[in-house]
């Protein structure tokens, strides 16, 4: 099972009011969309993407779904917490969490 986290820091985008809050996660659910992950949205506002073990290859599909994501400038200026969480396709493990921004932020400094 692999699930991807998403956080945006909504109180920023509105106050820079540069982009639209609404099309910021209607973008990010549609490159999720495209790869057929489910959307679970936390208490917290931030946005839980739940791979879909019924494709052959989901994993391929969150590794598009990240590449497009860092790609993308809004993303790297507003994003706040981004977690990857994966068991290795081994219901058996638990979900080990791996903290992508964290990553992103250390390699590229477009992400602050």
């Amino acid at each position: 099972m692999m699930k991807m986290l998403i956080q945006l820091d909504e109180e920023r985008i509105k106050a820079d009011d540069e982009y639209d809050l609404q099309e910021m996660w209607q973008a990010i659910d549609e490159v999720f969309e495209d790869v057929k992950c489910i959307k679970e949205v936390q208490p917290d506002g931030s946005a839980m993407y739940l791979g879909n073990s019924n494709r052959d290859n989901y994993l391929a599909d969150f590794g598009c779904a990240y590449l497009t994501l860092t790609d993308w400038e809004p993303i790297a200026k507003y994003c706040c917490k981004w977690i990857c969480y994966d068991n290795e396709d081994n219901e058996d493990l638990p979900l080990a969490d791996e903290d992508v921004l964290a990553k992103l932020r250390q390699r590229d400094p477009t992400f602050c």
